[in-house]
């Protein structure tokens, strides 16, 4: 989410094709909300979905073939083991869009020109991924606002923090640079991200999206 009134927002000069990545398993619920607030809450017109699952059981793979009549979306479906970053990279692998957007299935969209904004950033030729400030549901609490290397490892900025206050030179209230954003919610060129190799397979659940990022600053 992004306040309307101070974030940066680029016009669009063209609207290329985005497609939206979304790792999803076993969760129709969850990835239902995910999928309505996507249709209601986007005003960019060209998009696809894409729902990436590694091996949800059979009933749950027949409700998520029924969202597909409701949402339109492409349902790919591989038994493998949980491996994010494999996820990924098979997604990629069949997406048709020039800008890639990897999406959580348990994200809700809030803000209708949330596209619009991301792109206009990644078509920047000198930026690399782009992500979103992420709120906690049902508070202002902040859960992502760009990542920060710490000398334990890379963590959150302002993970819990209330985002009714204004901090560091309004750091989640414009658009800064950061050296790496989540992948819960992250735009990229595809060239971009096919020139860098994608995400690293080897690193299955945790940091791949770090060292995404850090392949792109390089």
């Amino acid at each position: 989410t992004f306040s309307q009134e101070d974030t940066l927002l680029y016009h669009l000069k063209e609207n290329p094709l985005v497609s939206i990545l979304i790792p999803s398993r076993n969760n129709p619920a969850i990835l239902k909300k995910c999928l309505e607030s996507i249709k209601n809450n986007t005003s960019y017109p060209n998009y696809e979905i894409l729902v990436i699952d590694n091996g949800s059981s059979g009933e749950n793979r027949l409700r998520i073939n029924e969202l597909t009549k409701q949402f339109g979306f492409r349902h790919l479906y591989r038994m493998m083991e949980f491996n994010f970053s494999a996820m990924c990279n098979y997604g990629v692998e069949h997406a048709n869009g020039k800008y890639l957007l990897l999406l959580n299935d348990d994200c809700e969209i809030v803000q209708s020109d949330w596209l619009e904004r991301l792109l206009g950033q990644a078509m920047l030729p000198h930026i690399g991924a782009v992500g979103a400030k992420l709120l906690y549901p049902e508070n202002h609490l902040i859960q992502h606002a760009g990542v920060t290397n710490l000398e334990i490892g890379p963590a959150h900025k302002l993970i819990a923090m209330s985002d009714d206050q204004i901090y560091y030179h309004g750091i989640n209230r414009m658009a800064h640079n950061m050296i790496g954003v989540t992948a819960a919610c992250l735009m990229v060129e595809k060239k971009k991200y096919l020139e860098v190799g994608g995400f690293c397979e080897s690193m299955k659940v945790a940091y791949n999206d770090v060292d995404f990022c850090f392949a792109l600053w390089e």
